[in-house]
């Protein structure tokens, strides 16, 4: 009898034996699995952190290569004795592919002053009047309601009918969500999606014509498109438009005063002269899309190229947006 007791203890034994060492088997094969789980994890951020990080290398690379672009093309200016910006310069890039190590980058760069600037709209006064009608000539081009003029105006806190150009910041706190009117100059057109009344396909329609940039800025009339040129003055058609740019050709006006000999502007020359143009640039935005295997990076940098010629970096935006559509956008 006590050996059966005995031999069934034993058995009981080896099987409580067996059980703790299936369990610790369980916890070092689910700890190994953790481990190698957490190991491929880290390798892989590991991966896209050094590719994202190699396409924001080619992205900058990118971003001073235009910007060598710009200042080689000052020097020359500076050799030819005349300033002038134009669609044939070569820092006009427009889509072109860069093949790279494992990627590639793409560019597109635009003239911030072929486009009517917001920021315009700040002015007081006379010239904030002024402005303000040419901004809704812009307008009427999109068959926008050109109310709209005045509520931006408003939201910069410069319109020109109340005392201060303050903005009515009670209409947009009680708003979805609720905002204060920014009472001043505008960093990125994106910020337009914040006015009162404007809708998303207004949206689309003037991101291409409008930028955001120092009041200084003048309008490039050898690179602004149709419906900018028209802003200049309600006089002036969609036909005076074509005859400037086909007046402009491939190399330019070298001075405003060149638009007098197109036989359509003769008449409107003191409209034209009365606006802030120019014939050269110093605002540019250069697109750019690098890809380093599996990873993309989208970088949006603004140019100023100052009086010497050097050229800064102005501001940057970082990831996709609507600025690489509209930035390529036929008008």
């Amino acid at each position: 009898m006590n050996q059966f007791l005995n031999s069934r203890y034993s058995g009981q034994q080896k099987g409580v034996a067996l059980l703790y060492v299936l369990l610790l088997f369980s916890m070092i094969t689910l700890m190994a699995s953790q481990i190698v789980t957490n190991l491929l994890l880290h390798t892989e951020k590991n991966s896209r952190f050094l590719e994202r990080t190699q396409a924001k290398h080619y992205a900058l690379g990118a971003e001073q290569y235009v910007a060598y672009l710009l200042e080689e093309d000052f020097i020359e200016d500076k050799k030819n004795k005349k300033q002038v910006d134009h669609e044939s310069k070569r820092w006009n890039i427009k889509n072109v592919d860069y093949a790279v190590e494992q990627g590639y980058i793409e560019i597109a760069v635009v003239d911030e002053q072929s486009r009517f600037n917001i920021n315009w709209l700040t002015a007081e006064g006379t010239e904030g009047k002024k402005f303000l009608k040419m901004f809704q000539n812009l307008l009427v081009t999109q068959a926008i309601d050109i109310d709209l003029a005045s509520r931006i105006q408003e939201w910069l806190g410069a319109a020109p009918d109340s005392a201060k150009g303050v903005a009515a910041d009670n209409k947009y706190l009680v708003m979805e969500p609720p905002r204060r009117a920014a009472n001043t100059e505008m960093v990125s057109i994106s910020e337009l999606r914040l006015i009162e009344g404007l809708t998303d396909k207004d949206f689309e329609l003037l991101s291409p014509l409008v930028t955001a940039l120092p009041l200084g800025s003048k309008i490039n009339l050898n690179t602004a498109q149709p419906e900018v040129i028209r802003s200049i003055s309600d006089k002036l058609t969609e036909g005076d438009a074509m005859a400037i740019i086909d007046g402009r050709g491939n190399e330019g006006f070298t001075k405003i005063e060149e638009l007098g000999n197109i036989a359509a502007i003769k008449d409107k020359m003191a409209d034209i002269k009365a606006a802030p143009v120019s014939v050269f640039s110093q605002y540019f935005s250069t697109y750019i899309k690098a890809t380093y295997r599996d990873t993309t990076f989208y970088l949006k940098t603004l140019l100023v190229r100052t009086g010497e010629g050097r050229v800064q970096i102005a501001g940057r935006e970082i990831g996709p947006n609507s600025y690489w559509v509209n930035s390529t956008k036929d008008s």
